[in-house]
């Protein structure tokens, strides 16, 4: 009967751990750009901003699986109307990294049918400099260019949820403060 007293509680605090639910997917909105040079200098041909959606890997390897914004040529500006499998793409992004683009980079097609692959020249661990990203474009070429990724802003609806869900465990820690003041 004795060994069963230590079995059970040894028991119940591993069923927990045997049972957790796998963790979900970390999904991260990303703000980014390539800018550069002129083309007739070896710049890029488009230049292109926008706002890219992507699931945390492994070894700080992030995923793309949404990206939008705008792209400018020569015959306007064009939206960009999602992700494809382009050129080397592997659609892979390093927010962390030295270098925030793999070397097969991330591809997308415009509202005019045109695809683009924006990419970096340096491998994960070495240090970029200059001009360290390239496109690839099916109709204007290659050039190379810079550029820049960071965290998206949360919207004001997202602060305004944060701030009230403190409030509400201020208000809750306050009441717990005075029930056990009057109850000492």
């Amino acid at each position: 009967m004795t060994s069963w007293k230590c079995i059970v509680p040894l028991l119940g605090a591993a069923l927990p751990l045997i049972i957790t639910p796998a963790k979900a997917a970390v999904v991260e909105t990303f703000d980014w750009s390539l800018t550069g040079p002129s083309a007739s200098s070896g710049g890029i041909p488009d230049p292109a901003s926008g706002t890219l959606v992507a699931t945390e890997g492994t070894d700080g390897a992030w995923t793309v699986i949404s990206v939008s914004g705008t792209v400018t040529e020569k015959a306007g500006t064009f939206a960009i109307t999602g992700p494809i499998s382009f050129f080397l793409s592997d659609n892979i992004i390093y927010p962390a990294g030295t270098t925030t683009l793999s070397t097969g980079g991330f591809a997308f097609q415009a509202s005019n049918g045109e695809q683009f692959d924006i990419f970096s020249f340096y491998g994960q661990g070495s240090t970029p400099s200059g001009n360290a990203y390239g496109e690839f474009t099916s109709a204007d070429g290659f050039g190379v260019g810079t550029f820049t990724l960071t965290a998206a802003v949360p919207e004001a609806s997202t602060w305004v949820m944060m701030i009230l869900g403190f409030a509400g465990l201020g208000v809750m820690a306050y009441r717990r403060g005075s029930q056990l003041s009057f109850a000492g």
